[in-house]
């Protein structure tokens, strides 16, 4: 897990055609309401419908346990509302440890905001 000090959590969003992007930087770690920001920060942008989403992790510093129960809280809000999110930049200990987990079975992880976006159209 990320160690490096950082800034505090910020969400923003971003709403596309059909696709919205969650950018969120900063310590993404030691909140257990995590969850509940990404879900605040999602119900405050109007979703499409169905929500195909993508969660930008470029910016986060610094994750812990409280991150993945996080991103799996919003997986699981937009899928079941028929859609689909794609994790993108992810740090490179986190993606390793999804892996270690075997969570990249259930979500896909890209490289960039861009290759998440062809991600979302080419399995929408």
């Amino acid at each position: 897990m990320s160690e490096q000090p950082g800034a505090a959590l910020e969400i923003h969003g971003a709403l596309h055609d059909w696709y919205a992007v969650l950018h969120v930087s900063g310590e993404f770690c030691h909140d257990a309401r995590l969850g509940a920001r990404l879900r605040d920060a999602m119900t405050a942008l109007p979703m499409p419908d169905p929500p195909y989403l993508v969660l930008d992790l470029a910016g986060v510093d610094a994750w812990d346990s409280w991150t993945i129960g996080a991103v799996l809280s919003s997986a699981k809000r937009v899928m079941t509302g028929g859609g689909a999110l794609v994790v993108a930049a992810a740090p490179a200990d986190l993606l390793a440890h999804c892996r270690q987990i075997r969570l990249d079975r259930a979500f896909r992880f890209r490289e960039t905001v861009e290759s998440a976006v062809e991600q979302l159209r080419s399995g929408a």
